[in-house]
This record gives C-alpha cells, structure tokens and sequence, in this order.
C-alpha cells in the first residue's frame, strides 16, 4: 500500500482551517445564544417598562407588574452567566476546577432536548491555569459534538482524580457516529483542535464504544 506524503505546509494548512473552523462555530453559538435568548429576554424587559407608564396611576398594578420584572431581571442575569461562563476560562470561576466543570455542564444543557449527567470523584489536585482552561475547551467540543453530530439526548461527564493523573470521561446515547472499529480508528487518528489542545498539556484524548454510544477519554498527567 503506498504511503501518502504531506508536506508540512499542507498540514499547517489542514490544522488551522480546523482551528477556524471550531472557533466560527463557537462564535455562531454563542451569536444565536444571545439573540434567541438574550435578546428576547430583554426585548420583554422593555414591554414592562411600558406597561408600567401606562399603568402608573394603579399602585396595585404598578407592585404586580414589579414582582414580574423582578423574576424576569433574574432570568436575564442567569442568561448573560450562561454566555460568559462558555466563553470565559475556567480559572475565572470561583471555587475548584471541578465546580468549574460542573457549572459549564449546567450551561450547555439545552433544556427538554440535552441533558448533561455530571460525577466525580478522588482528591482534587491543582492544575496550571493554562491546563484548566485548555480541558475545559476540550469538554466543551466534545459536549457540543455529542449534540450535534451523535444526536445524544444524554451526555455522561465523570471526572475521576487519581494520584497522577485526572480521567475525564464524556459519553453519550448518540447514534450520529457509526460504533465501528474504523471509525472509531479515524477519531483516534484524527488530528484537530481537541487533540492539537491535548497535546499542548501533555494529555491524551481516546475513543472507544461506551455503554450506550460513544465515550471519549481524557487523560491529563497531575502533580
């Protein structure tokens, strides 16, 4: 069989397009996020506001109509933290990485079509800055791909720190990723951003068929 040769040039070409690629995707979501979402929330906002000119002379109306912008404003607030914990580092958050972790799989659940299943487990040890963020990165692809492309309804996120390394494994019940040998060798052997984000921390990022559809490891060297 003969052997293919690229050039580094062609592959220098072939990664950043894949780079690209992931980072348009990433700003499109985060585009249709906030105009489906965030937008509307606030275009409502504005509806209240006129009401409440127009239903100045009514107190009682005027104190209903409050109480409604009140659990409005908190839905806003809860929308724009949704948006910014998917853009923002992990290490931004407060608290642990593995809250961190826990709080970006709340926000990329996509209510009555994505539920996201989180565990964990071991002593948590603390990683580089740089290491939080790129895993967070990592999760965040993989989660997005397990919607997108396997058509999952659930995805498993279990982080398990061991004394050298931390496991993150992420599975789903898709069914848009064919569960064969060969293709799961082409995930394996496949290099793009997850990978290219792996490699630039020491860690490694494998595929195999899990219980219910396909489980993606990731194992980052700790200590």
């Amino acid at each position: 069989m003969p052997i293919k040769i690229v050039s580094a040039k062609h592959w220098e070409r072939k990664v950043s397009r894949e780079a690209m690629e992931a980072l348009e995707q990433i700003s499109t979501e985060m585009g249709a996020e906030i105009h489906d979402d965030l937008l509307q929330r606030l275009t409502i906002f504005r509806f209240y506001l006129d009401r409440l000119e127009r239903e100045a002379s009514s107190q009682e109306a005027v104190e209903a109509l409050v109480t409604e912008m009140k659990g409005e404003y908190e839905d806003i607030i809860q929308s724009v933290r949704k948006v910014t914990r998917q853009l923002m580092p992990s290490h931004m958050e407060q608290g642990t990485f593995t809250k961190s972790i826990h709080l970006l799989c709340l926000s990329l659940e996509r209510p009555g079509a994505g539920h996201i299943h989180f565990q964990h487990q071991g002593q948590e040890t603390t990683l580089h800055k740089a290491v939080e963020t790129y895993l967070s990165r990592i999760v965040q692809e993989l989660i997005h791909n397990a919607f997108k492309h396997s058509s999952a309804w659930h995805v498993w996120v279990r982080m398990n720190w061991q004394s050298d390394k931390l496991l993150i494994e992420i599975e789903d019940d898709g069914t848009g990723f064919m569960e064969t040998k060969e293709a799961i060798a082409r995930l394996n052997a496949k290099y793009n951003t997850l990978r290219m984000r792996a490699d630039a921390i020491g860690a490694k990022i494998t595929y195999t068929s899990g219980d219910k559809g396909l489980l993606a490891r990731i194992e980052c060297p700790v200590g």
